[in-house]
Parts: structure tokens; sequence; C-alpha cells
């Protein structure tokens, strides 16, 4: 049989005996218990509570900042490969859901010209577009302030824009669920017969202007598209450029859904 051996102290001159050194012994193991448990507690509480944060593009896909950044700069150089300018991506975040274990951050790309990375015609935010007679496909002309009584939303672009071409799609189904309620126009530079011909191939709803060299020369316009969203008595309220860009779980650049463009023409309201 296995002895155990037991330590004994002898109380004398105010020493401690075995009895109170045991139980002194046991009250020191249950705090060392009590705080082994509160510091468990503590670190799966942390564990628990803690959220990584995440991105998407496109409602499905779910990444890191690193990724995201990785995203962005690969959406740089493609499209400067096809602009042929300098570009920068704008990362917009149109909402936030915030989960268990997560924070996902809903984000769209805003793709600019370096031209325009502060917002193009920022300057005629507040004011009136210069007066001018323009002329639509048929050869009438018209005068912008025809155009007073209802928001409107110009889009300026040029048939070989590929920004412009690809967000015409959105235009058209903007325009359709809210043809009565505002004024669309649409504003080129170029003649009326390459308008026309390119309007065979590519469906565009806009209200065309043509032949607009001496409002966009004025305006300085180097980049497209741009867009301008107006009140009901013609004063420029936000100006932007294209509909923002959207990417796939799979990596590709395809158009968004023009969110912030109907958000803002109900602002006009």
């Amino acid at each position: 049989m296995r002895k155990i051996k037991k330590s004994y102290l002898c109380q004398a001159d105010g020493g401690i005996g075995y009895e109170t050194y045991t139980k002194t012994l046991a009250t020191i193991k249950t705090e060392n218990m009590k705080k082994l448990i509160l510091i468990t507690f503590l670190i799966t509480s942390l564990n628990c509570f803690s959220q990584t944060e995440y991105y998407s593009t496109n409602g499905k896909n779910r990444l890191t900042k690193t990724e995201l950044d990785e995203k962005i700069s690969k959406t740089k150089s493609k499209f400067e490969k096809i602009i042929k300018k300098e570009m920068f991506v704008k990362v917009k975040t149109k909402s936030t859901e915030n989960k268990k274990d997560s924070i996902i951050h809903f984000v769209s790309f805003d793709i600019k010209d370096s031209n325009t990375a502060k917002g193009p015609l920022s300057d005629l935010i507040g004011k009136k577009l210069p007066e001018m007679i323009l002329t639509d496909l048929n050869g009438n002309r018209i005068s912008l302030n025809k155009l007073n009584g209802k928001p409107t939303l110009i889009n300026f672009w040029f048939t070989a824009c590929v920004p412009c071409i690809d967000e015409m799609p959105v235009l058209n189904k903007i325009y359709e669920k809210h043809k009565d309620d505002y004024n669309f126009i649409a504003v080129t530079y170029e003649p009326k017969d390459k308008v026309e011909k390119f309007l065979k191939k590519h469906k565009y709803e806009f209200f065309q202007i043509v032949d607009a060299k001496k409002i966009t020369d004025k305006l300085g316009l180097k980049a497209y598209p741009v867009n301008l969203f107006l009140d009901k008595n013609g004063i420029v309220q936000f100006s932007e450029n294209g509909i923002p860009y959207m990417q796939d779980e799979t990596g590709k650049t395809e158009m968004g859904d023009g969110k912030e463009f109907i958000e803002k023409l109900e602002k006009l309201k």
C-alpha cells in the first residue's frame, strides 16, 4: 500500500496548526479556481463577440480588406487600358449588415477619370446651366428653359465611350419606370448621322440632343459619361460620372443597378 506523507505544523507562538493550514489552502484553491473560471469566461466572451469585417461587391462574395484592395488595383488597371487615361476607383458603401461573427459592407466601385476625381462639373452645383439653344434628332431647336417644371437627368455621352454604352441599359430601365415624373435628356457633341447610326444598334430611350459641341466645350467636358441632376427650376443639384460598376464572385466587372441615381432623382421631387 502506498504511503501518503503529510506535513504537520506545530501550533506554537502564534503559529498555524495543520487544520488551519488545510482550510487556508482550500480557500486559496477556491479563489484561484474562481479567477480561472472568470478568465476563461472573458476569453470565451471575446471570441464569441469578435466580428470579422468583410466587403461584398456583388451581394454574394466576401472579401477581406486586402482582397478588396487587390480588386480595386485590378479594376483601375483594366479601365486605364480601355480609357487610355489615369483612372481613380472610389469604393462606395451602399449598406452594411451586422451579424454575430461578422460585419459585411456591400460596396460598389465608382470609376472616374483623373480630371473629375473631385466630381464632374462640381462648380455648377447650385447654379443653372448656361442658356443655349440645342438641336434634337429631328432638327428641332429647344431651349434648356423648357425643361423647367420637372426634375431632369442630363446624360453627356458619345458613341465610342465604353462606360457610356455600358450604362445605357440601366438608364433605359430608370427611364421606363420614371419617365412621367422626370425629364431624361442625352447630350452629345457628335453629329446627327453618327448618332442615328449608333441608335440602330443600341437602344437608348433618352431624348437625344446632338451637335452640342458648343455646350460641351463651354462646360469643359473632357471625360465621359457625366450625369447632371437638375431640380424642377433647372438648378444643378448633383453631378456624377457614370453608374458605378460592380464585380461578381468570379471577379467579372459589370454595370451596377443604378440605385444611386434613383436615390438622387427621388431627392429632387
